[in-house]
């Protein structure tokens, strides 16, 4: 087993090779298929796509036009994201 120095250590030259490679070098040491971010449509996109049936809802999500451009929502396992990091936002049961 590994002292806590050396895992750092080994943890650290880890990091540094994975910083220095092409977004191409590291995708080619993916395990799995993978689902790029550029793939997942904004908030304004999806509701530009849809067939709007009810047009005040989808003139309500375009004036949030800041936020809904930076928000997309994806249905399917999320381990497959090819992202930095993945924040839980759960309340943990309590209300709002």
């Amino acid at each position: 087993m590994y002292s806590g120095n050396k895992r750092k250590k080994l943890w650290r030259e880890e990091k540094e090779r994975l910083l220095k490679m092409t977004l191409e070098e590291r995708r080619k040491e993916y395990l799995r298929d993978y689902v790029p971010l550029k793939d997942i449509p904004t908030w304004t996109e999806e509701v530009k796509s849809k067939n709007q049936s009810d047009e005040e809802k989808a003139k309500e999500a375009l004036q949030m036009k800041n936020l809904s451009e930076k928000v997309s929502l994806y249905r399917g396992d999320i381990t497959l994201l090819e992202i930095d990091a993945i924040v839980n936002a759960g309340r943990n049961g309590k209300p709002a």
